[in-house]
């Protein structure tokens, strides 16, 4: 019988690995959380469609997202994302921050400071400021629009302070 050491090889006793992160790894996972993070704000303020005043950004300018000092979608002016539908699957909405350049009892045009002006539809569905009357947003008014993917608009919030708020 030997006494040699057997050095690991096919269906030998193999070396424990080492489990140590590289900082590459680290700064992939940060990465990874703070994107979890900025998605869950998105879906939070989109599921509760209404922006308090006490959560707009400066001036009325659209929502302020986490908190006094925000984030990048604190002054964000137009953009896509996808939130819970309720039922277990998603969809994807749009929202827009700007002023509006013409209402009516069935359309809403915003216009936001880039230049980028939509048309949204207003419908019985549609929530303004938190109850009001489509009538109640005035042209000029600055406004946040949240709507599906056929423009159709879901809530529109008068940060201005013309319309009524509950």
């Amino acid at each position: 019988m030997s006494t040699e050491t057997q050095e690991p090889g096919w269906g030998g006793p193999q070396p424990e690995p080492t489990r140590t992160w590289s900082a590459r790894k680290t700064a992939v996972a940060a990465a990874i959380a703070v994107g979890i993070a900025v998605a869950g704000g998105v879906t939070i303020y989109a599921v509760g469609g209404e922006t308090p005043a006490a959560s707009q950004g400066p001036g009325g300018r659209g929502p302020m997202m986490f908190g006094p000092g925000g984030g990048p979608v604190r002054e964000s002016l137009h953009g896509e994302f996808v939130v819970s539908d309720g039922k277990g699957g998603y969809k994807t909405e749009r929202t827009q921050t700007g002023s509006v350049t013409e209402v009516s009892a069935t359309s809403i045009t915003a216009k936001s400071a880039d230049g980028y002006t939509q048309v949204y539809t207003v419908d019985a569905a549609t929530v303004v400021n938190n109850g009001a009357k489509i009538d109640s947003v005035k042209t000029g008014a600055s406004v946040t629009i949240t709507s599906d993917v056929s423009n159709r608009a879901v809530s529109i919030v008068d940060s201005s302070g013309r319309g009524p708020r509950r």
